[in-house]
């Protein structure tokens, strides 16, 4: 029998820890191994965005929509997603209107396995090695 994920809002997702930190899945732990074998500096899920205020409806309080990007860096967003929920598309939408916005120029990366993580990395290094 399969083992049960503990993480409820994430599929399949085991939770693991690294350098102190507790991450939400593997693709996540080795994003940031990665992150920091490149010397790239990043913080994890430590920026909150608020895409849609609280309000209230009918005299009952409605809260906000938030979300909290897996890695934030200078110029860029890194969300590791190896199988999303249903309501992720539409938080991922909002948050690139969010952006726009605030016409925020920043980098947006969604790789869903290693392979793809690692194509982040070369690309972020790549862009970094532009501004030098």
């Amino acid at each position: 029998m399969p083992k049960k994920s503990v993480n409820k809002k994430i599929k399949n997702a085991t939770p693991v820890s690294a350098d102190g930190i507790q991450f939400k899945s593997r693709l996540e732990k080795y994003c940031y191994k990665k992150l920091k074998e490149n010397n790239i500096k990043a913080e994890y899920e430590k920026h909150t965005y608020t895409l849609v205020e609280g309000f209230e409806y009918n005299g009952k309080k409605v809260r906000p929509m938030t979300y909290t990007p897996d890695f934030v860096g200078k110029d860029f967003v890194i969300e590791c997603k190896g199988q999303q929920n249903d309501a992720f598309p539409l938080r991922w939408k909002l948050f690139k209107l969010y952006l726009y916005n605030k016409n925020k120029k920043i980098n947006l990366y969604l790789p869903r396995n290693l392979k793809q993580v690692d194509k982040v990395i070369e690309i972020i290094n790549k862009n970094n090695s532009k501004c030098i």
